[in-house]
């Protein structure tokens, strides 16, 4: 009798233990290929690249700015074109004369074109010498955006900045006059300069508003 007993039981807990072995099999398999939430893996997707989209803001380097009277830090080219040395100095636009005469008169305007004239002063803050044109480098723009390079001469309110060649070697200041030949109606908003030009190059290139 007891070992029907016996024999009933085991035949009963034997599936028993078939099936909780296979249900722990089924979890672990599940427990095994469980793939990462979608939360997580768009979380450290998108974090990377808000920061490189804040990074490359940060990098970016806005124009120097000011207005008539202001002094702007403005740097030559990497690896300068003059030479060894750093080359950086301190602009400041002191003076705009919006009607301005020829102190030469084979160098007065065309016909339809006035004179107009900006004052610089210019101090040499880097170890390099700095040499440019005095006037090629400089610009003014008209209230449509126009722009108008600047020109040999010498306006009859003082002398030109550097003549033909300006140097302004370290710790040096220089001041001078940079002539613009420009349409005799238009409106001049703003003076700009940039160091060793050799095309646009917004990023050095300062620029002084007139209004």
């Amino acid at each position: 009798m007891r070992r029907s007993i016996a024999a009933v039981a085991a035949v009963v807990t034997l599936p028993a233990t078939l099936v909780a072995c296979g249900g722990s099999d089924g979890a672990g398999d599940k427990a095994g290929l469980a793939p990462p939430t979608k939360g997580t893996g768009s979380s450290s997707t998108a974090q990377p690249a808000g920061e490189q989209s804040s990074g490359a803001t940060a990098d970016s380097t806005p124009a120097p700015a000011g207005k008539l009277g202001d002094t702007l830090k403005l740097v030559g080219m990497p690896g300068s074109l003059n030479g060894t040395g750093t080359i950086e100095a301190d602009f400041t636009l002191q003076k705009f004369e919006n009607h301005a005469k020829s102190a030469i008169g084979v160098l007065e305007p065309a016909a339809g074109k006035r004179l107009v004239a900006a004052e610089f002063t210019i101090l040499e803050t880097g170890t390099g010498t700095y040499q440019g044109t005095g006037y090629a480098e400089a610009m003014v723009y008209d209230a449509n955006g126009q722009g108008y390079q600047g020109k040999p001469g010498t306006p009859t309110v003082g002398e030109s900045l550097g003549g033909l060649q300006l140097i302004v070697k370290p710790g040096q200041r220089v001041s001078g006059w940079i002539v613009f030949e420009v349409p005799e109606d238009v409106k001049i908003t703003s003076v700009t300069y940039l160091m060793e030009k050799v095309g646009p190059d917004p990023e050095r290139t300062g620029r002084w508003t007139l209004d």
